[in-house]
């Protein structure tokens, strides 16, 4: 038996060891394949403004609500790389994401050491395999966001809190609250790990100093105090809570009472934290399962534990979780009861109180937790065959659903998941589609032949349509490809992010009849002048339309389009963009965004219709603003006349 264990332990060593360097090897690789994501260059600019000027204001673009001083790191690097005279793009993105790719064995390091000292040597090698062959670890840790830096913090957290309640001392509160400053750096949901703080395990009373707690404590508190004012490089530290405008109810109401109060803070976490509180409660875009939840819904994160697993290694978790339960191990080993609880107690919040449910990273902290509690259980099983050959074929398994996904670990969904070009019906948003392939794609199409301008169109078109995952579900306007999700499939997939549909003639035609049809009403018509000089436009003609000068509010160009026959009328932008859509009965208008090479067909029937078109505003107001387009028309031929009018407020994306 003793051999028998030798031989188990050896295995589970070196399956440790090979999956830790296989992680970090993709982890490394994804930095270097993928493309800039969404949020990456805004993490970037955030922190650049912070280390160059000191400024950390958050409301001059919603998407600084909650970045962090965390990507400082980032932005030092990418300058050292520059200053080294890297010039390449690819190199210098790479150098930008170099701290996040070394918080991958930092976060692989405190897994291990956490699993040990709950659950033994044998427990740590299964944790830490489970967490190095997670590809969400290597998605995140592969980008400039705090998500991967985030989970290291929050181990960091509980490791050092462990080590406090185990035996209580100055030194180990101001490391505790050097790790509770860090999370409070990287993320404003680290405030959530301090309830979690109230399951340490602490020893009994008759042994506790309680002169010597209440001086931890203070240690703590001044040690989290110095570390947040240090991440925010001492900007502004200590101002009065009335010399700021806040939006969240808690701290409008806390300035109001007490607007004299300094807290020990800088004010650009507090005004993180406002900010963060206010916009979280909105209403969002979640999509899962094809449906919109706008505040959440309880099974989002526990169907992204099961979607992107790999497939063994989630039975296995599973398995030891029910083992660690059903054996009271979790129970009765204090550091596992107080890692269960704050799995617990963090999961309840994210599943039931989080609104913003916008992707797994969210809750990547708790995935090596799960680790940790599932490897206990694991460990503690007694089928010494099951270590070392079901869970050498769960590694091995593990490994190679990793490499259909290697250099592109956001898109990862577990082998149960099939066809992947399929996986829009089930997650959106950064489980699958960052952006990550924004530059891959114009090559890809290029090799398929396919032309640049059916990328992303506004509506479906006949022939050859490509839709970035994430428009297709809805996650910008849910209801502007609806229609499509509900009648069409798609025949194949780039890079798991784009999505190929062929539409015939036949459900092009569907399409028009049932999303695009327009209907002649005497409100609408009454918009047009009967006597209007106007242009007659036969089938298959154009005509072009031009926009130029400022965008001033509240002017709209209605196209006035008589059909005697019914018709397919559209817009095409060849230069610049435009919002274009029906005018409606009560005098608004239903805009849609018209986008450079994008076209808009509505399907008229018999009668006279009246479009609206508002010119948008150049976002840099010192260059010339100017739309140039053309009306297209199909199947018979109209009559169309365009005036500029002054029209009341609009409604539409």
């Amino acid at each position: 038996m003793q051999n028998g264990e030798s031989a188990g332990a050896s295995a589970l060593r070196w399956l440790a060891m090979a999956a830790v360097a296989f992680g970090i090897a993709h982890t490394a690789y994804s930095a270097w394949s993928q493309d800039w994501t969404i949020d990456e260059p805004l993490h970037l600019q955030w922190s650049e403004r912070l280390w160059d000027k000191g400024a950390a204001e958050r409301l001059s673009q919603w998407r600084y609500m909650s970045k962090t001083p965390a990507t400082l790191p980032h932005v030092l690097a990418l300058r050292a790389a520059q200053r080294l005279g890297v010039t390449s793009p690819r190199l210098l993105r790479v150098a930008a994401r170099l701290p996040s790719v070394l918080c991958v064995p930092v976060l692989l390091g405190l897994t291990f050491l956490l699993a040990r000292g709950a659950g033994g040597e044998a427990a740590a090698r299964i944790a830490v395999t489970g967490v190095a062959l997670d590809p969400s670890v290597a998605a995140h840790g592969s980008l400039v966001t705090v998500d991967a830096a985030y989970a290291a913090a929050t181990l960091f957290v509980l490791w050092t809190g462990l080590r406090f309640a185990r035996g209580p001392s100055l030194r180990r509160a101001a490391l505790l609250g050097l790790a509770l400053g860090l999370a409070l750096v990287v993320k404003f949901t680290a405030l959530f790990l301090l309830p979690g703080l109230l399951f340490l395990p602490w020893p009994p009373k008759e042994s506790r100093r309680p002169r010597l707690l209440l001086g931890c404590a203070a240690m703590v508190v001044a040690t989290v105090c110095l570390t947040v004012a240090a991440g925010y490089l001492f900007q502004d530290v200590a101002a009065p809570l009335g010399r700021s405008a806040w939006l969240s109810g808690a701290m409008t109401r806390a300035a109001a009472s007490l607007p004299w109060l300094r807290l020990p803070l800088p004010t650009a976490f507090l005004t993180g934290l406002d900010v963060s509180l206010a916009s979280e409660r909105r209403e969002w875009n979640v999509v899962i399962l094809g449906r919109r939840y706008p505040q959440g819904v309880w099974f989002y994160f526990g169907l992204l534990w099961l979607l992107k697993t790999p497939l063994l290694l989630l039975a296995a978790q599973a398995f030891g979780l029910v083992e660690s339960a059903r054996r009271r191990i979790a129970w009765s080993h204090p550091a596992l009861r107080f890692l269960a609880a704050n799995l617990l107690l963090q999961a309840a919040y994210f599943s039931l109180v989080f609104h913003t449910q916008l992707g797994y990273r969210f809750v990547l902290m708790l995935v090596p937790v799960a680790w940790v509690l599932a490897a206990a259980g694991l460990a503690a099983s007694r089928a010494i065959r099951w270590r070392r050959v079901a869970w050498a074929a769960a590694v091995a398994v593990a490994a190679l659903e990793n490499l259909q996904y290697l250099g592109n670990p956001l898109s990862f969904t577990n082998a149960a998941v099939w066809p992947k070009r399929e996986v829009f019906r089930l997650i959106a948003d950064s489980n699958v589609d960052w952006g990550q392939n924004r530059e891959k794609v114009v090559g890809w199409l290029d090799a398929a032949g396919i032309p640049e301008e059916r990328l992303d169109p506004l509506h479906v078109l006949p022939g050859t349509n490509v839709f970035s995952l994430n428009a297709l579900t809805g996650i910008f306007d849910f209801e502007q490809h609806r229609w499509l999700r509900e009648h069409a499939s798609p025949h194949a997939h780039l890079g798991h992010t784009y999505l190929l549909f062929e539409v015939d003639e036949g459900l092009y035609g569907r399409f028009l009849d049932e999303s695009r049809r327009l209907r002649s009403a005497p409100a609408v018509a009454g918009l047009c002048d009967p006597g209007a000089a106007a242009d007659v436009l036969p089938r298959g003609s154009h005509l072009p339309f031009k926009l130029s000068g400022s965008a001033e509010p509240g002017r709209t160009w209605v196209a006035c389009v008589s059909a005697a026959s019914g018709a397919d009328f559209g817009l095409r932008a060849m230069d610049g963009r435009v919002r274009i859509g029906p005018c409606t009965a009560d005098g608004g208008r239903r805009f849609e965004l018209l986008d450079e090479g994008q076209v808009a067909w509505y399907r008229l029937d018999p009668g006279v219709h009246a479009l609206c078109a508002e010119q948008v505003p150049n976002r840099r107001p010192w260059l010339p603003n100017e739309f140039r387009g053309r009306w297209l028309v199909r199947r018979s031929g109209v009559s169309l006349s365009v005036r500029p009018e002054r029209l009341g407020s609009a409604s539409g994306r």
